[in-house]
This record gives C-alpha cells, structure tokens and sequence, in this order.
C-alpha cells in the first residue's frame, strides 16, 4: 500500500472510533452494574447484566414511553412526507401568484427559534384539549418537519422533467395518479432522505414534549430519560439502557435504508 493510503485509513480508523466510541461506551455501561460503571480505572472485561433493562422498562413502565415515541414519530414522519411531496409537487409544477413566497416562507419558518412555537402552541392545545395527547405531539411536530419535506422533495421533483407527467396523462392517468404512479416512485431517494431526516428530529425531540405532553400519558422517551438525571444523583446505568433502546432502532432504520440515502445524497449533489 502507498504512504498515502496508509494516511488515509489510519484517519478513518481514527475517525471511526472517537465517532463510535460514546455509542459503545453507552452500550456497555447499560450492561454493567453501578459499581463497574463507576469503577476508576473503566473496567473493560465485565460479567453483561440486564438488571437495567429490567429497571427501567419492566419496573418502571418506561416500555410505554418507547411506544409514545414510536407511534408519534412514525405518524408524524408520514404526514410530513405526504403533505409535504404534495405541496412540493404543486410548487415545482404550477406556477401562481406568491409561489415563491410560499416556498420561502415555509423556509423561513425553521430560521425562528422553537421555543417561540412552544408557548403558542402550549395555550391553542389547552383550550383545544390536546395537551398530554398523540394527536397534540403530532401536530407540533409536523409543524417544524413539514418544511423540511417540502424543500428536499422540491429539488428532486424539479430534476424529474414534466414531459414523464404529461406522458402519464396521455396513457389515461390524471393529475393526481401521475403523480402517485409514476413521479413519486421516480423520486424514491428524495423520500428516503426526507424519511430519515424527519424521523430523527421526531424521534429526538425534547422541547415541544415536555411542555406539551410531561405530564405522563403522551410522554416520549427523551422526557422519561431526563428524569433519570436527578438533582443529587444521575441513575448512569438506567440512562444508559434508555439511550440505547434509543440509538438502535435508528441504527437497524438507517442500515436498511442505507442505500437510498446515498443515491439521494449524490443525486443533491449532483444536482446543485
């Protein structure tokens, strides 16, 4: 191998494990027990344990918090995705008055800081019932991920030529099931990446969860982990078992879809 080759996957394997790192540091201390956790020096070779899992999510329910998460997260991303390739589809393809307004105003809904949709949002859902509910948590994410849907799907229908529609037109499809059939599919990269970066701010967000849903019913899993740091004491090992029931499911979504993200992130680059 060349000198330079060598360079280049030395900084690599470097990269890869201060990246990596935390993750099995995080791991392992969620199989450990609080005295191997705190031992100075770490200790490395260590007897695994599942007394933390046990904990939190048999003793302590934290198992339903996970399903919060989970049922927001996914019915968020998809209304986000399908809102959001419709209204970009409509902005790529029609033009009309203020059209580019719109689209810039969706956009400069993410320059405001969240904290300021918060209260807002936190006085519209108390007096429409909606606080501590799925439905409440939904809405509000969607509010924030919804621009992001519209602006990534825009630039991969705009690289999708208007002849294919009108084509699918003419062998009898309308408006609507052009775009279902034959665009949409066409565009399959764009709806990956949107999918992965929507489900992750969904899935970590912490904010509009606890003021609009602390109180237990609809509490996600980033507020039932924050209680796990006390003002005396931090339960490390039960923080840790949440955090990786966490991680993992992100780390199974995003092997799977791995592939699609890549054509999407080189089909952006190319494009610009």
């Amino acid at each position: 191998m060349k000198p330079v080759s060598i360079l280049a996957y030395a900084f690599l394997g470097g990269f890869l494990l201060l990246t990596l790192f935390p993750i099995y540091w995080i791991i392992a201390a969620s199989l450990k027990t609080p005295l191997d956790t705190l031992a100075l020096p770490p200790v490395w070779f260590f007897r695994p344990t599942l007394a933390s899992y046990r904990q939190v999510f048999v003793e302590e329910h934290y198992i339903r918090y996970f399903l919060n998460t989970t049922i927001i997260a996914l019915a968020t991303t998809a209304i986000s995705l399908a809102v959001g390739s419709m209204a970009a589809y409509v902005l790529d393809r029609y033009r009309f008055p203020f059209s580019n307004l719109i689209a810039y105003a969706l956009l400069g809904t993410r320059m405001i800081f969240p904290i300021v949709y918060a209260i807002p949002l936190f006085l519209v859902f108390r007096d429409l019932d909606l606080l501590d509910t799925h439905l409440g948590l939904v809405i509000a994410y969607t509010t924030f991920s919804l621009p992001y849907a519209v602006w990534i799907m825009a630039g991969f229908f705009s690289a999708v030529p208007k002849e294919i529609d009108e084509a699918a037109m003419v062998d009898g499809c309308s408006r609507f099931g052009a775009f279902c059939r034959v665009v949409l599919p066409l565009t399959a990269p764009g709806l990956a990446a949107a999918t992965i970066y929507i489900l992750l701010l969904s899935w970590n967000e912490f904010m509009f969860a606890l003021v609009l849903a602390g109180g237990g019913v609809a509490k996600t899993l980033p507020v039932a982990a924050a209680q796990l740091i006390g003002q005396r004491e931090i339960q490390w090992n039960e923080l840790c078992a949440v955090s990786t029931a966490a991680i993992l499911p992100l780390l199974i979504f995003f092997a799977l879809v791995n592939k699609y993200l890549v054509r999407g992130m080189i089909a952006g680059a190319v494009k610009a």
